[in-house]
């Protein structure tokens, strides 16, 4: 009888694993996890693919943004960098359009009026922000990453006053 039980217990087991769906199982185990609904996936998506230009300054000095940002061993996050000239892809598989602040939690760094990643505002200052030229005034995590926006955040002072735009060439 003993021996029965425990062919019992090892067929109700079989079954409880068997029931498990199929997509509970992580396919690639090293994939990093959505952040903000954004996955990393193995190939660059084409349904949305545009460009952002982001610069950062502390007075007049340029602060790098970070090439590789969301791109990992096997995948690359829909929102990304490839080199460390301030240039964000936008390559999603999907119709869905992203924010500043989808970039910066992919990148894992914090965005406010005090802190934009590495960038900080002097005491007793905020940082200054530009979309396209124009002040920025609202939540710099809602600024929206349309094709070709440039957003130009700056600490000081003194303020750098007419940063380069960036040379969008015969880029879609």
């Amino acid at each position: 009888m003993k021996r029965s039980g425990s062919l019992i217990i090892a067929a109700l087991a079989c079954c409880m694993i068997a029931a498990i769906p199929r997509h509970a199982v992580p396919r690639h185990p090293t994939t990093p996890p959505p952040i903000d609904g954004i996955r990393c996936e193995g190939m660059e998506g084409a349904v949305v693919h545009i460009h952002q230009y982001l610069a950062l300054y502390d007075g007049y000095q340029r602060v790098t943004v970070p090439a590789l940002i969301g791109i990992h061993n096997d995948c690359l996050y829909w929102l990304h960098t490839h080199t460390a000239d301030g240039l964000i892809h936008d390559e999603v598989p999907i119709h869905k359009f992203f924010k500043l602040g989808n970039f910066f939690d992919v990148w894992k760094q914090p965005l406010n009026w005090y802190q934009a990643g590495p960038l900080h505002a002097r005491p007793g200052t905020k940082l200054k922000i530009t979309v396209d030229g124009k002040p920025f005034k609202g939540n710099p995590r809602n600024i929206e990453l349309d094709n070709h926006t440039e957003i130009i955040i700056k600490s000081g002072p003194p303020y750098v006053t007419h940063p380069p735009h960036y040379n969008w060439g015969n880029m879609g």
